[in-house]
């Protein structure tokens, strides 16, 4: 009914105020456009809108944020296929409000926009998505493809809803931006130093546009591809015990769980084509065509070594405690303890170091293979005429990714380790004599797990818009509609079979089957790559990732474990489909209040109306005399939303303006989050414990009410900015893990939440110049800065009540030094993060001070230097070089309030050197 109505009116509407303002320009003679509309114009009519050198990019970026309706932070591609970084993520940290951090490709990603991860992603306005999930993976899509990207942290009534906290749009290249013929061409070689290797990287883009018997016609084609040869090492405390408990039988001390050291390496591979098609079939329509494809292969593998301090047999000695001490309740095996009544608790410190002797190392391997692949295609009409336009968009995107995850432990005894937590903030260990180094006395541990997974979704959508200059005080009137279907289907299979025989560090030792006697081939085991951690860097047996990830090697490992031949099939309790269908409509009125000469009020009112209906299916397993059926499981929910916004823009002549605003914006669930059926898995691994997830059907939409104000000052050369902003958000969602009992045995399983409120306010202040009025070469120095205060608190009742949101950072700044003179251009910036609330590890085994009903993990605050200098040769070749995280900034995880160790990753520090050559 709303789908019908919604559309009807909205169509109805926009052809009234069409027909009337129509006629009555042929009466009144047509305004002035407002700032907004008059950019919008000249980016649209202009023949080149291509910039070059820094100066010029900043300044088109200043230029947009300037002239935007509502708060808007941009980049502009310095060149061709040029933003100032290699990635879309390195480039949007030095956006006020922007937040980055490292994945485990030692790439920059998980962009936030104040804090909050809940970004909607669009390309050339359009949404667009990676497989289940809300938002696009920005790494599948190369810096090298985008001419800019719009950063709005404010909604507005004609942005497709759905980012709650802003809309990240990246726009690609068109063949009418080009005045001329163009083909440009690069090359990149970036040199990894922990990975050390050289990756190669490639890009070419071609268009032209030519005047034919049935109108001008531009055509653009633009290809990247390139490897990332990565490598981020890490060492994880994982689980803090009492030594009290057995084997140990030393009171007072605390212990981790288990050690873990790991190289995170692999190969990740990257293929991006879009092509452009536009048609000016007469002055006033335009037809256009849009296609994109990106491809990523990443395979590598997670591996190295868990020490296991509380395998039977283990003794502790050489131990120097730290003052660092605090008073727990803990279970007879050292575990965090939630019994009523409580006992009587333990006096517990750190430890400073400590030697273990007989301990197990459990060396395993987790080999990966994902394939992302994302398809969409687009295309519509514009049509303008006398203060009248219009846009029908259709579009239809596909997004696929394909997982195979092998895991294979095999095991030992060491003589003795000795363990340093803290060394700057990462452990640090050391095994005596070339133990590591020997496979002879290996053992197959624990468990085969194959664990294979496929993710899809697709997204049809159409939308349209209109827009009607109007006469007066109001300017211009926007109206329009959007129909969008979106399907998201998940299939998995996990599989986790016990070898055959005993397993080292249990009671069943004395059966463990040494590899060398298992009959599995010669690959099987492997050196891996030198961790860090252990000895100051040294490589030790684990199993190849290539063996694992073969179909010979599985069958092979199959075989060994009594399961047949080939890849099982998907299991059906573990599938979840989800179908979406959103319709929406709005309006908005754009006005204009001239003060005098010299100053004016402009702003916008208006509201988005969206309907949803969700419809969400899993399968449910029953065992009855053997024989497994399943039951399906189905969810359905439907949220009608209302979303206002109003802003209003006080302007002066001598580039001062004000603004202030204010809107409501809402989040969609996860269709993962949405899923009610619960999946375990059993570990058979003693000391790692079996885990679930499960999602929540009952999962709630997140809303905000958000307040913006600005104060901004635009003058020759640069600009200086202050933003407040403040969030009321409602529902915020949070994953939480808390042990619960199936079947007689404990899981911790991790579920999404609705916290309640939450609040986030706080100031953001940038700026740029360029000093002209330096003598000689001193002219070309120029300056960027940007600091963001991001004040947040979990509100109400919830258990985490008081803290800040998952996240954010409360201090933030970018401080920059830029040159462009005599053909040479670079910049220097260092970006600068404070310390942030990362993960919830209450229903973890960790041990915490009496009294603390919550123990969360933080990472410490961190930095990175980055540069790029580059040279115009002529005005077709340009060479550059340039360097990220030169200092060697790490990121270390650390538990309570105090900087007390738990995870230490060691980020990759990149040079590059790369030719561009514009024909």
């Amino acid at each position: 009914m709303f789908t019908r109505t919604g559309l009807t009116c909205a169509a109805s509407l926009l052809a009234l105020a069409v027909t009337n303002v129509a006629q009555a320009q042929t009466a009144e003679p047509q305004n002035t456009p407002t700032p907004d509309a008059a950019a919008s114009a000249q980016e649209s009519t202009s023949p080149e809108i291509v910039v070059t050198g820094i100066r010029s990019s900043l300044t088109r970026a200043a230029e947009i944020k300037q002239n935007a309706v509502q708060v808007v932070d941009s980049i502009v591609a310095q060149d061709i296929g040029k933003l100032p970084d290699p990635t879309t993520a390195a480039a949007l940290q030095r956006v006020p409000g922007i937040q980055v951090s490292f994945n485990r490709n030692n790439e920059l990603g998980d962009v936030r926009v104040r804090g909050l991860p809940d970004v909607l992603t669009t390309i050339n306005g359009r949404e667009v998505f990676s497989t289940t999930g809300r938002k696009f993976d920005l790494g599948d899509l190369p810096a090298e493809a985008l001419a800019r990207v719009d950063v709005y942290k404010s909604q507005s009534p004609d942005l497709i809803e759905g980012g709650l906290a802003g809309v990240i749009d990246m726009q690609l290249n068109k063949p009418f931006n080009f005045k001329n013929p163009t083909v440009v061409l690069s090359a990149r070689g970036n040199y990894g130093k922990r990975a050390d290797k050289l990756s190669p990287q490639f890009g070419g883009l071609a268009t032209d546009r030519w005047d034919t018997g049935i109108g001008e016609i531009g055509l653009l084609v633009n290809a990247t591809w390139s490897r990332n040869d990565y490598e981020r090492d890490q060492t994880i405390l994982s689980g803090i015990r009492s030594s009290a408990a057995t084997p140990l039988s030393t009171p007072g001390l605390l212990i981790p769980n288990i050690i873990q050291n790991f190289p995170e390496e692999g190969k990740l591979e990257r293929t991006q084509v879009n092509a452009a098609f536009q048609w000016q079939i007469s002055p006033n329509v335009e037809a256009y065509v849009d296609g994109l494809y990106t491809r990523s292969h990443d395979i590598g593998a997670h591996y190295g070594a868990n020490i296991q301090p509380f395998t039977t047999g283990t003794t502790i000695s050489n131990v120097t405690a730290s003052t660092n001490c605090f008073d727990a309740y803990v279970t007879a095996t050292g575990q965090n303890n939630t019994a009523t009544p409580a006992p009587v608790p333990q006096h517990l410190c750190y430890l400073k170091s400590a030697t273990f002797n007989n301990i197990v190392s459990n060396q395993t391997t987790q080999a990966r293979d994902i394939t992302a692949v994302n398809k969409s295609i687009a295309g519509g009409f514009k049509v303008e005429q006398e203060g009248v336009k219009a846009n029908l968009d259709v579009s239809y995107q596909t997004s696929r990714n394909d997982r195979t995850l092998i895991i294979q432990d095999v095991g030992q005894r060491l003589t003795s380790l000795t363990l340093t937590p803290d060394v700057d903030g990462i452990a640090q260990m050391t095994v005596p004599g070339g133990a590591l180094l020997s496979s002879a006395g290996l053992s197959m541990r624990n468990s085969f797990q194959q664990q294979f997974g496929l993710t899809e979704g697709n997204l049809f959508a159409a939308k349209l818009d209109g827009e009607v200059e109007l006469g007066g005080i109001l300017s211009n009137l926007k109206m329009g509609a959007r129909y969008a279907r979106r399907a998201a289907n998940s299939y998995q299979l996990q599989l986790n079979t016990a070898v055959p025989g005993g397993n080292i560090g249990t009671a069943t030792e004395a059966k463990a089957v040494l590899v060398s006697a298992s009959g599995l081939p010669a690959d099987f085991l492997a050196l891996g790559s030198p961790a860090p951690g252990i000895n100051g860097g040294t490589a030790f047996y684990v199993p190849n990732p290539d063996f694992l990830l073969s179909d010979a090697g599985q069958d092979a490992l199959r075989t060994y474990v009594g399961l047949p031949k080939g890849r099982p099939g998907f299991q059906k309790d573990r599938q979840f489909n989800a179908s979406e269908k959103t319709i929406a409509s709005f309006a908005e009125l754009n006005y204009k209040i001239p003060l005098g000469d010299s100053a004016a009020i402009d702003g916008i009112v208006g509201a988005r109306l969206t309907r949803t209906d969700r419809d969400i299916t899993t399968f449910v397993a029953s065992t009855t005399g053997g024989v497994t059926t399943y039951r399906p499981v189905s969810a359905s929910t439907t949220d009608t939303d209302f979303l206002p916004t109003v802003t209003a823009r006080l302007k002066f002549d001598n580039g001062i303006q004000a603004r202030l605003g204010y809107a409501k914006s809402i989040r969609r669930p996860e269709f993962g989050d949405l899923n009610p059926a619960v999946t375990t898995a059993l570990s058979n691994n003693p000391f790692v414990q079996n885990s679930g997830s499960a999602g929540n059907p009952d999962l709630k939409e997140q809303k905000s009410d958000s307040y913006d104000a600005t104060l901004e000052y635009y003058f020759k050369g640069g600009y200086v900015a202050v933003a407040g902003y403040y969030r009321k958000i409602k529902d915020r969602v949070l994953n939480g893990a808390k042990l619960e009992n199936i079947g007689g045995i404990d899981y911790n399983v991790t579920r999404p939440r609705n916290l309640g409120a939450a609040s986030l306010k706080g100031v953001e202040v940038s700026g740029q110049y360029f000093f002209d009025f330096l003598p000689g070469p001193l002219s070309g120095l120029g300056a960027q800065v940007a600091f963001t205060l991001a004040d947040s608190e979990i509100e109400g009742n919830d258990p985490l009540a008081g803290n800040p949101l998952q996240g954010v950072s409360k201090y933030n700044y970018t401080t920059g030094l830029l040159y462009e003179k005599y053909g040479i251009s670079g910049r220097l910036v260092y970006t600068y993060r404070s310390k942030y609330f990362d993960s919830d590890q209450t229903g973890s085994i960790s041990v915490r001070p009496v009294g603390n009903n919550t123990l969360l993990s933080y990472v410490r605050p961190a930095g990175r230097l980055d540069f790029n200098i580059g040279y115009d040769i002529t005005q077709a070749i340009r060479i550059d070089v340039g360097g990220t995280n030169v200092l060697h900034a790490k990121t270390r995880d650390y538990l309570g309030q105090s900087f007390l160790t738990f995870e230490g990753m060691y980020d990759e520090t990149t040079y590059s050197v790369g030719v561009r050559v514009r024909l």
